[in-house]
Parts: C-alpha cells; structure tokens; sequence
C-alpha cells in the first residue's frame, strides 16, 4: 500500500499556490531543490506528472487537480487534529479588512492556511476599496485591514512594494483602439493610476465596464470587454499579464501594500493574524 508523505504533499500544494518553488521553500523553511525533489518523488510515487508550467504560471494536471484538492482536506485534518492538542490554543474575533483582489489571491491560501492552524480565531472579513476600508476603520469597524496606497497611512507598516501590471482574460488578448478599459470605481487608486499614465501617453482609451469587485472584473475580462490593471501579486492564475512593451501600453510603476493595525489593543488573535499576513508578504518580497 502507497503512503503519501505530508510533508510532500504540503510541499506540492504551497508551490501550486505560490507559483514558485523558492517562494514555497521559504515559506516551509526548506531548501528549494529539496522542494523540487519532494515533488519529484511524488509524481514518481503517483505515477503521474502533477505540474506543468505554461509561461509564468504553474499549472495542475488532471492528476493534480484531483491530488491537490484531495490534499487541502487532508492536511485541513491533520493541522485540525494537531491544533486540538495545543495546551493554550489561540482564540478570539479578527474583523479584517482587505481589496477584492488580495481576498481572491489570500483567502483560499493564506487564510485558509491561518484558519485551520488556529480555528478557534473566528475571522470576519470585509472587502472593500482602500479608501472605504480605511473610512471603516477609522469608524471601529476593522481590527487589522491590508490597503494598497500611493503614500503611507499613518501608523501603517509597509509590507510590499509591487508593480502595477495590465491584465486580461486571455493571453493573447488583441487590444483595440480607443483602449477598452475594466476598473473599479472612482477612488480605486489602480484606476486613477491607469488614468493618468493613459493620459500623460496620450493613448485613447474608453471605459467599458465598472465594478469594484474582483470577481466582475475576471468575468468582464474573460468575457473580453477590455483589459485591467492590478498588483502583479495580485493576479489571478486564470488572468493574463500583459508585456507593455508588446502592446505599447505606458508603464505604471509601483503600487504599495501596507498593513494597518486598528480596534481593541489588547486583542491577541488581531496581533496575531498581523504578524502572520505581514510575514507572508516578506516572504514573498
């Protein structure tokens, strides 16, 4: 009988969901050859490739499909059966703030990842454009929220500084003239970026679509009404970064991450949860 490793199989899910072997061996504090030679020996095991890379982006095979989500409720039960021995297990309410598009990157990561280890943190979480975020949390509404922003917020901790990217639906998305353009709302700081850089290029462009959630956007640009900009970090594996220089799109600099710590101070799991969405984008830097 075939015994999967865990450890193995923690590595092959946290490369898929980094799209990187190094970032994935930093975040298990493992070498990164030792990584790809766990995978190796999976697949060897299995019988079957599990990756393929296609450009840029890692993608699963049919066999990898089913190991991975097969996988993610494994490993969910074992860190749920370690947790339950944990002499002082970490408890509370965590009320997060977070843009739509780092909630469809984090939380079936990230968050999944921290609600499993500590499930007695209830997490409530909100997303929202930075500015509203920001609003509600200057109202008592939010314990921890992660923004993106041109300068730093007062008392916020600047976690990342990623590079704003076009984005469409297919890789070989055609761009038409005036430039059809996907956004979030007026006070989306990506769509005033894209703006301005459009402007200054005198590049003609035209507004198709609006919605400030991440998942409107992915349907808009699937169902090809223009192309977007996000944090490259940010991208969905199912949306396509477009090469500026290929296009003769202007380029549009850096964006900033920050987090901002806010409500009870006393609040444990807030720290916590802080300290754990912080770590991970350093890793990831």
């Amino acid at each position: 009988m075939k015994h999967l490793s865990l450890d193995a199989l923690r590595a092959f899910i946290t490369v898929y969901d980094e799209q990187s072997f190094t970032q994935a061996a930093d975040r298990l504090s493992r070498s990164q050859p030792a990584i790809s030679l766990q995978i190796k020996r999976l697949e060897e095991q299995l019988g079957s490739a599990l990756l393929l890379r296609q450009g840029s982006q890692l993608k699963l095979t049919g066999a990898g499909l089913d190991l991975y989500q097969g996988g993610q409720l494994l490993l969910q039960q074992h860190d749920q059966l370690i947790a339950k021995f944990e002499r002082q297990p970490l408890a509370g309410q965590v009320r997060l703030g977070i843009p739509s598009e780092f909630a469809t990157a984090l939380l079936p990561r990230i968050l999944g990842q921290f609600s499993t280890s500590y499930p007695q943190i209830t997490l409530e979480v909100t997303s929202a454009l930075s500015r509203d975020l920001r609003l509600g949390a200057s109202r008592g509404s939010f314990d921890v929220i992660l923004t993106v922003a041109e300068q730093a917020p007062e008392h916020a901790v600047l976690v990342k500084e990623d590079a704003l990217v076009w984005v469409a639906g297919r890789p070989d998305n055609a761009v038409s003239e005036p430039l059809p353009l996907v956004l979030a709302s007026e006070g989306c700081v990506y769509r005033r970026r894209t703006l301005a850089a459009l402007k200054a290029a005198h590049h003609p462009y035209r507004i198709t679509y609006t919605n400030n959630d991440l998942t409107g956007i992915r349907s808009a640009l699937h169902s090809g009404l223009g192309v977007t900009v996000l944090a490259r970090s940010s991208v969905p594996n199912d949306l396509y970064e477009l090469k500026n220089s290929d296009l003769e799109l202007p380029a549009l600099g850096n964006i900033n991450i920050f987090l901002e710590r806010h409500g009870h101070s006393q609040n444990t799991a807030a720290d916590h949860l802080q300290d754990y969405l912080r770590d991970y984008f350093y890793r990831s830097t």
